[in-house]
């Protein structure tokens, strides 16, 4: 017990690290969103024509993205509401990084979509897993 007072900094900033470490797990857990790894995401592809939004800057959308995505700022999603209406009836997968991925989702939910699903690892786990990437010049 003396160690964990005389070394009070140096607990904290190991608590502080592992609390870092698994906050992505703990929001995947907690959050409202729905994961999918690259498997799963291909077959949604694949067996029920999943649409693809990749919420990504444009800049990181033209380098690469899935096959036939969507590219949607996350910040034009609500402002795009009629052009996805007609897809409500679809699984959505969205491609995103940091904490855009639960905003998109609540949006979509609110707007009237039942299955939507963020790519769990993004990008980076889509090209890691050795799957297809197109670029582009411009907007999706």
């Amino acid at each position: 017990m003396d160690f964990l007072f005389q070394h009070l900094g140096l607990v904290i900033l190991v608590v502080a690290s592992g609390i870092m470490l698994a906050w992505p797990e703990l929001q995947t857990l907690w959050g409202p969103q729905a994961a999918v790894t690259t498997l799963e995401a291909t077959r949604l592809i694949n067996q029920k024509h999943a649409i693809v939004i990749d919420l990504r800057r444009p800049k990181d959308f033209e380098i690469g993205h899935l096959p036939g995505a969507r590219h949607i700022p996350a910040d034009e999603l609500a402002t795009r509401a009629e052009e996805m209406s007609r897809l409500k009836a679809r699984p959505v997968i969205l491609v995103a990084t940091g904490q855009n991925s639960g905003k998109a989702s609540k949006a979509l939910k609110a707007q009237g979509f039942t299955d939507v699903f963020v790519l769990q690892g993004g990008m980076s786990s889509w090209v890691e897993a050795n799957l297809p990437i197109e670029k582009s010049a411009g907007k999706a």
